[in-house]
């Protein structure tokens, strides 16, 4: 793994690059609050076949922090690192990375090959829409608590308890069902992230991503379980696949917002996630019929 800094403008952006450089490249993208090593396992799992980019979003991880932060800027920040590889890429998004990988696949970008997206929240620029999830209390909640421990300068132990011991949507806390690595990776996240992220209401920050505009490259979409505090509800799941036909829907029912990290689903994801890069990879133009690696 080797982290290297890309420049959009006067923001420097932290990646994290795995995997050798001929290898078809993969970029993720994190969601709100978080950064880049929560793909750590996937990154470790996929670089022995891909070259993969894990992306801090500017005022996320070690990213430098921004005047502004609208979907539109966050894109600008994926549309840098897109350049960098220079490649057709694949997409990950989780929560408002996916959201920001569905804005690319709406123009589409020539550098996209492919998208999957874990739970994104494509409605937030309606204010209603977005009231009927979990997160306007969850964001309020976390904002204020977070500009607290600004204050008074909170030790990282101080994250790493208010990560581990955050009721979970499935029963009990974080710490059980998340591994350490997971904990230490979003506290310090949360330590990191500029405050100003939270600023503004969330159909403002989302307001340039248009659901009804159709997806012109292949996607995928997880979706996990209303009850457990889904960014993407049933019915608008039934709207997206009105205008997109031929996007993928995939249920991981018991799952809550995270499942890529959580012990209940993260083997799942991984193996879900190998085999549809694998298939992607194998109808990329010049691949060979008998299978993306030649087997």
């Amino acid at each position: 793994m080797t982290d290297i800094s890309v420049r959009v403008g006067d923001i420097s952006l932290a990646v994290s690059v795995y995997g050798e450089e001929n290898n078809p490249p993969v970029l993720f993208l994190h969601g709100l609050g978080m950064s880049r090593d929560t793909w750590f396992e996937n990154a470790m799992r996929l670089c022995g076949e891909y070259q993969v980019w894990c992306l801090d979003f500017r005022g996320h991880g070690h990213s430098a922090r921004a005047e502004r932060y609208f979907v539109t800027d966050y894109c600008a920040d994926v549309e840098a690192v897109l350049a960098a590889i220079g490649r057709p890429t694949f997409i990950v998004g989780h929560s408002m990375g996916a959201a920001i990988a569905g804005m690319l696949v709406q123009a589409p970008h020539p550098l996209v090959s492919a998208v999957l997206m874990i739970d994104p929240p494509l409605f937030y620029a309606n204010a209603e829409e977005y009231a009927r999830t979990v997160f306007p209390s969850r964001f309020a909640a976390l904002a204020a608590y977070l500009k607290k421990l600004r204050k008074i300068n909170a030790s990282l132990q101080t994250y790493v308890d208010l990560v581990a011991n955050t009721p979970h949507a499935l029963g009990g806390f974080e710490k059980d069902a998340i591994s350490a690595r997971h904990i230490l990776s979003h506290a310090s996240s949360l330590q990191r992230q500029d405050t100003a992220c939270w600023l503004r209401p969330m159909d403002q920050v989302f307001a340039a991503i248009d659901p009804a505009v159709p997806f012109r490259i292949p996607v995928e979409i997880i979706q996990i379980e209303e009850q457990y505090g889904a960014a993407f509800l049933e019915d608008q799941a039934q709207r997206v696949l009105r205008v997109n036909p031929g996007v993928r829907m995939t249920r991981y029912a018991g799952a809550d917002h995270f499942p890529y990290r959580t012990f209940a689903f993260a083997e799942r994801f991984a193996d879900d996630l190998a085999a549809r890069l694998a298939a992607w990879r194998a109808a990329l133009p010049g691949a060979r019929a008998t299978g993306a690696n030649g087997d």
